[in-house]
């Protein structure tokens, strides 16, 4: 036969170059191991064959494609020579001479016979090869031609190369045969038997369902199992599951056992399963038997200040500890202002209890699915983040913080806030149950805690299962000792600078603090701080700054620029239509300056400054109040100056013309509550009457009809934006006289407090 023939060996390629050269005869023979990259001539078979090399090509790779014609067997007798390639003294291997005998044309015909079964069966062998074949009449080339097209093995194909006698080639060449053609035609039923049972869509199930018949045909034989079967199985004996759970995670792992290893049902069953296992099931962490002095001193350390914070967590954790349990039935919520270190506090506790602490934030979060998970009929279904809070934990009692509770919103999704009482109702959470687990999971050992900026946002229902604990903001003295004892620390390790390579001055810290920053909390005062480092490490890196280097107040401006606040921010003169009023924000403590004036108009009252409904219904109050005092009330009338702009030159009421303007600056930034109240009757009645106020004085208070001062809320914050701001006389309900005595001495040392029940009250000391 004909046949293109691949070489790539140097030796090989020379012995073809010149065999098709001198047209000499080349003899073909193949090694003993394939794998032998210089075969010497122990490594080559004996008996090969004899060939012409008909053409020759030498391919891009510098291989060469030759095409070469088998002439006859033969049998290399020693090699002559092994360079530049290999030569040998050889002998012919004849076959059998003469008529062939009836048992050997017999031979002959079966195996033609077979053959032709061979090709139809065997889709990778085209059909002109059983025509070539059935067209040869000798039984030895018949042979050697079915030798050569049939698909086995080398060492089979070299042993009919080998054999001298036609009628003993035959027979082997016929065993093979009809083994091939038997092991064809079992795969063709199987194949056939699987084409039954799928889809012509299902083609990647094939090779299972294969294997599966092969199985059945071959006695019966069982399948073995899973291996992650036998995992999960394990995995359900360890954990520590109540009957009812471990009887439903049972009951999936027998879906998953019987299921097609293909089927789309797999991948669902096994992220269950697995988000099961990983959750702990009863796992705890070490109990440490924590002393409270020991809990104190952590929390004096991490955090300076909060006293009554420090006080109420330790009464918390004592009443704990008393009932033996982990922590009372009840769920602590940190309220305040942006950076007065709430979260922190809750960190500060989990180091001290020796437990993992894991921060849920809800900010924006509005879909029920978020807490109770979904149900695992949707496409990408996964737990809530309650139980994956759990799983990252990997303990049954951690203290998970459930950030920013009031920033939790609602819509057609669901409310996350109703989801939320369940887990935090200590008669409930034993049995909380996840949509996606569809299990109930035990949650009463985990210590709860929440943040808050304000209370209000926190839904009433909700509100209700929480014991709240106001974080309020700090003093000037408190932002210097946070700044000294941790801030400066903490930036220094963040920024690479060795600690006293940078040092500030006590003026430096004191100017920062009061003419950079203005807030409850301390994050601007970090972020200026950070600023100085970056500056300073840059400098050091690009120029060569010597350090250590000594930071004053001088020097501030070089590395935050202008400083955006004055120590006199506050009018320092009496000024007429003028008020200060005192508001409490998500920020903390500010102070608001209140403007009033009268122009040509119609005798309404123009409220702007972005002020919501809340304050405009107070200012509404304030004005009738005082319409109604100026109407009614003589004594209050005499208040008025001559010439006042409430009343024309012939002292009559001359406001039907004329509107009356209420503006609160920084009209950008929405302002509601009625705490403004007293403010604003104040700023009106400056306007109408033509009297000033006096200057740095500020008032608060909720404002009826009847002229009734009301209790307010928020007050050390507001007595904190005061003195911040210069303020030094503030008017106060005097149902607030109490809370007085829970404000820094430094607050009450710097401010005077005057307190009222009655507008009528306000007047002797705001005006002038």
């Amino acid at each position: 036969m004909v046949a293109p023939i691949f070489v790539g060996r140097e030796k090989s390629i020379k012995a073809l170059e010149r065999a098709f050269e001198d047209k000499s005869p080349i003899i073909l023979s193949t090694q003993k191991e394939p794998e032998v990259e210089d075969p010497t001539s122990d490594d080559i078979v004996r008996i090969g064959t004899m060939a012409t090399v008909v053409q020759l090509y030498r391919l891009p790779d510098g291989s060469i494609k030759a095409l070469v014609e088998g002439q006859q067997r033969v049998k290399i007798n020693k090699f002559t020579a092994t360079s530049p390639h290999f030569q040998v003294n050889f002998s012919l291997m004849a076959g059998d001479i003469g008529e062939p005998s009836e048992r050997v044309s017999a031979l002959a015909r079966v195996v033609m016979r077979e053959f032709v079964r061979y090709v139809e069966s065997n889709p990778a062998m085209p059909d002109e090869i059983g025509q070539i074949v059935t067209a040869v009449a000798d039984p030895d080339e018949l042979a050697d031609a079915v030798s050569a097209h049939m698909m086995i093995p080398f060492e089979q194909k070299q042993l009919l190369l080998e054999m001298g006698d036609s009628e003993k080639r035959l027979n082997e060449v016929l065993g093979i045969l009809v083994e091939e053609n038997a092991v064809l035609d079992m795969e063709r039923d199987l194949n056939q038997k699987v084409q039954d049972k799928i889809e012509a869509t299902q083609r990647q199930i094939f090779l299972h369902e294969k294997l599966k018949v092969i199985r059945e045909e071959l006695d019966h034989a069982p399948e073995s199992e899973d291996e992650s079967v036998q995992d999960y199985l394990k995995l359900l004996a360890e954990k520590q599951m109540s009957p009812a759970a471990a009887e439903v995670v049972r009951k999936e792992i027998g879906k998953l056992k019987s299921a097609s290893p293909y089927s789309a049902e797999v991948s669902v069953i096994r992220n269950y399963l697995d988000n099961v296992f990983a959750l702990p099931w009863g796992e705890l962490a070490e109990k440490s038997d924590y002393e409270l002095a020991k809990v104190g001193r952590h929390l004096d350390r991490s955090h300076y200040g909060l006293k009554k914070v420090k006080e109420r967590v330790l009464e918390f954790l004592a009443v704990g500890k008393l009932l033996g349990k982990d922590q009372p039935n009840t769920t602590l919520c940190f309220v305040g202002p942006p950076g007065v270190g709430k979260s922190s506090v809750a960190k500060a506790i989990a180091d001290a209890l020796d437990r993992p602490f894991v921060r849920i934030s809800l900010g924006g979060v509005r879909d029920e699915a978020e807490i109770r998970g979904h149900r695992r009929t949707y496409v990408g279904a996964m737990p809530g983040r309650i139980i994956d809070a759990i799983t990252k934990a990997k303990v049954d009692n951690a203290v998970v913080l459930l950030d920013e509770i009031d920033k939790m919103d609602s819509d057609f999704r669901g409310n996350p806030a109703a989801a939320l009482m369940e887990v935090l109702d200590p008669l409930q959470n034993k049995e909380f149950r996840d949509n996606y687990l569809e299990l109930d999971y035990d949650l009463s050992k985990i210590l709860f805690l929440a943040t808050a900026n304000y209370d209000d946002g926190i839904p009433a229902t909700l509100y209700d299962r929480l014991e709240t604990i106001q974080l309020s903001g700090y003093t000037f003295e408190e932002k210097e000792q946070i700044a000294k004892r941790h801030l400066l620390p903490k930036i220094a390790k963040e920024t690479g600078l060795k600690k006293g390579e940078l040092v500030f001055s006590p003026a430096a810290l004191k100017a920062v603090i009061r003419f950079y920053t203005r807030e409850s909390g301390v994050r601007d005062l970090e972020r200026a701080l950070r600023k100085i480092y970056r500056k300073v490490a840059r400098a050091y890196l690009e120029k060569g700054m010597k350090l250590p280097l000594r930071v004053s107040a001088t020097s501030l401006e070089g590395y935050l620029g202008p400083a955006p606040f004055s120590e006199e921010r506050l009018e320092r003169r009496a000024l007429c239509g003028a008020s200060l009023g005192l508001a409490y924000t998500s920020d903390g403590g500010d102070v608001l300056t209140i403007e009033t004036s009268i122009s040509t108009g119609k005798g309404d009252l123009i409220l702007t400054g972005q002020l919501g409904e809340v304050m405009q219904e107070s200012a509404s109050t304030a004005y009738g109040y005082l319409l109604s005092k100026i109407e009614t009330d003589k004594r209050f009338r005499e208040l008025f100056r001559k010439n006042a702009p409430a009343f024309d030159h012939e002292g009559n009421w001359g406001m039907a013309n004329k509107d009356l303007r209420l503006h609160v600056p920084e009209g950008g930034i929405p302002k509601d509550g009625p705490s403004a109240g007293v403010a604003l009757a104040a700023s009106m009645l400056s306007a109408l009457s033509g009297r000033a106020t006096r200057p740095a004085i500020a008032s608060t208070g909720e404002i009826t009809l009847r002229g009734k001062v009301l209790r307010i809320g928020g007050l050390r914050e507001k007595c904190l934006a005061a003195e911040r701001l210069g303020v030094k006389t503030v008017i106060l309900p005097k149902s607030n006289q109490p809370d007085i005595k829970e404000l820094p001495p430094k607050i009450r040392k710097a401010l005077k407090f005057v307190y009222v029940d009655d507008f009528s009250q306000v007047i002797k000391h705001l005006f002038v």
